[in-house]
């Protein structure tokens, strides 16, 4: 499949060298690594339907402040390879595909940023190479198979619908259409749409758009609920290393109650810092505020070496 190349207008947005990991199992995984490379290491973990395009600000703002930042796009997303292939998008697969990738860039006393899915990837990690781990910061996410069932939202019941789903979210793009529509409030510059939308330009390279929200464990025998129940089990691990919690207030796909569970879930942990106006595109509705929140919390914890 032919490589994506970002327009002029979306690559001054995304002004970032681009990296490529062979991962073991063939497929190519896109990644940028910015700043110092002896900075502290904060690596950005993007979720549905984003890549790592999501987090330009920070990657900017970090890395200027001599942090090493690296954001990495899942396999199936950005500008990392698209298998066509349904079965080649699990649960596991996934963590394991993160894994592979920060194990080969060596990376140590990490912060993992995280939203969306990305925070059942990077606490996948989290919880295979504990001692590589120094902070989290959890936006507008959910791992909860017991304790909070995901809702059942008309979107998740489109995707997981036969038929009707694939013709949906690959043919029509409804994930992005939708998203860029409803998720943020912001008007997204149409460079950034572009930003969006390239990577998917076409169905061939929809499948993680339509297999993602069928990943989902809707019951407790989905394929993916023992993976997601092992990683709820373990946040009273995680809970000891230093966590902030950020929310957009207007998340109508993860509602401000989530966030209460979060803080229920890991005691120890700051926030929930609730952002007013704030949907689920967190990072282009108040990038400003979710920043100063961050640089709160690493002020706080820069102590800390874990």
């Amino acid at each position: 499949m032919a490589t994506t190349t970002l327009p002029e207008a979306t690559r001054a947005l995304y002004p970032f060298k681009s990296h490529h990991l062979t991962l073991s199992d063939g497929k190519r995984m896109h990644y940028v690594d910015e700043g110092p490379p002896d900075g502290d290491v904060l690596v950005f973990v993007h979720g549905y339907p984003t890549w790592s395009f999501i987090y330009r600000a920070p990657l900017i703002y970090y890395a200027a402040q001599g942090y090493r930042c690296v954001a990495m796009d899942h396999i199936g997303w950005g500008l990392s390879d698209k298998p066509t292939s349904r079965r080649y998008h699990t649960l596991r697969r996934h963590i394991y595909n993160f894994i592979e990738c920060l194990d080969a860039l060596d990376v140590d006393k990490v912060t993992l940023v995280m939203e969306d899915w990305g925070a059942i990837l990077a606490l996948g990690y989290a919880l295979r190479r504990l001692a590589r781990v120094r902070r989290l910061v959890i936006m507008n996410a959910w791992v909860f198979q017991e304790s909070y069932p995901i809702p059942l939202s008309p979107f998740i019941r489109l995707a997981t619908r036969p038929g009707i789903g694939e013709l949906l979210f690959r043919a029509l793009n409804l994930a992005l259409n939708v998203g860029l529509q409803h998720w943020s409030v912001r008007r997204l510059a149409p460079a950034a749409v572009v930003g969006y939308k390239i990577p998917f330009r076409d169905a061939r390279r929809r499948t993680a758009l339509y297999q993602f929200p069928r990943m989902i464990s809707t019951t407790p025998t989905h394929p993916s609920a023992s993976l997601i129940r092992e990683i709820e089990g373990g946040l009273r691990q995680l809970d000891r290393k230093p966590t902030l919690i950020v929310w957009g207030q207007d998340d109508g796909i993860f509602p401000p109650p989530l966030a209460n569970h979060w803080a229920k879930m890991m005691p120890h942990a700051q926030g929930p810092v609730r952002i007013e106006r704030a949907r689920h595109f967190l990072m282009e509705d108040a990038p400003e505020a979710v920043l100063l929140a961050m640089d709160d919390f690493f002020a706080m914890t820069s102590h800390n070496s874990q």
